[in-house]
């Protein structure tokens, strides 16, 4: 196994031991270090009491992010050796990958604002905060929500085109309604939608109200309508969400009963494809070694 293989299995958690659960813990504890950093920067008396360490330990977090950053390009080429893609075709795919793209935005802040000065300090401390998604390498929640929305995509759009209708006729029919009373806050269809926005979702901020009876009338029936709107909404991505953790479980058991037909038993190769889905589905040891158990329970009651 060539160093770089070797690299690539632990920056990955591709197979497990002391040196990978070592990288994953140092990984999200500096992540972790530098949100709570972002967060106490932005508190005046702190910030001008530890301007310095917080600076030391910026320059500490680029230096490494970086050298992940590197490590990660490089190694890229291992990714499934048997591919006809080659090295460099490789390296592209992960720096157009969500996470290359991640990994290059928790070291983007800092280069910026050597190339562009001037550049808003408030600014860059809102990109550093999206260093937390570096934690996504070894936790697939964000992308398995946004592969169920894609999957309940039509039903999605739809649902949007409804919102979207929705919008456009309570904010005219608003504007209609109450600019001649309250021009200050209705005097245009794009100053009502903002209060359409607040009422379909049900916020209800309160800022804008209607006076008029008509008013009122509208108000009513944008907020009945935006319940059932959001929560149609909410039901579908629920919905798609569920379906897929569910795929992914039948998935893993069909894999499973593969490897245990026949002689019961799971041969090496076999055992690392089961691991190798159990660490891309998010499934602990405990629940897949439950459903190896309960597979094999099962074979082994049939006749």
């Amino acid at each position: 196994m060539t160093l770089r293989h070797r690299l690539y299995q632990v920056l990955n958690y591709k197979k497990g031991g002391l040196l990978t659960a070592l990288f994953s813990w140092t990984l999200t504890v500096m992540v972790l270090a530098n949100i709570t950093a972002v967060i106490l920067e932005s508190v005046n008396e702190i910030e001008e009491a530890y301007g310095h360490p917080f600076y030391v330990f910026e320059v500490f977090s680029i230096i490494f992010f970086t050298i992940e950053y590197a490590l990660r390009l490089w190694t890229a080429a291992e990714d499934r050796p048997s591919s006809s893609r080659s090295a460099a075709q490789k390296r592209l795919k992960y720096v157009l990958s969500f996470h290359g793209m991640i990994d290059l935005l928790a070291i983007l802040p800092f280069f910026l604002q050597g190339i562009i000065p001037g550049l808003d300090l408030r600014f860059l401390r809102i990109i550093r905060v999206l260093r937390i998604l570096k934690l996504s390498h070894y936790n697939t929640a964000l992308e398995d929500l946004i592969s169920a929305i894609y999957a309940e995509r039509h039903s999605f759009i739809s649902a949007l085109y409804l919102l979207a209708i929705a919008l456009l006729v309570t904010s005219c029919l608003m504007y209609y309604a109450e600019h001649n009373l309250q021009p200050d806050k209705f005097g245009s269809i794009p100053d009502s939608l903002w209060w359409s926005i607040v009422t379909l979702t049900t916020l209800g901020y309160g800022d804008v109200v209607p006076v008029s009876g008509l008013g009122k009338l509208i108000g009513g029936i944008t907020a009945i309508s935006g319940v059932l709107t959001v929560a149609l909404l909410t039901g579908i991505v629920a919905s798609a969400f569920s379906t897929r953790m569910r795929r992914q479980e039948i998935l893993f058991e069909t894999e499973v009963e593969t490897a245990l037909a026949g002689d019961r038993e799971i041969s090496e190769r076999e055992r690392r494809i089961i691991e190798r889905l159990r660490v891309e589905f998010g499934l602990t040891e405990a629940h897949a070694q439950a459903v190896i158990a309960r597979l094999r329970s099962e074979q082994q009651e049939r006749p």
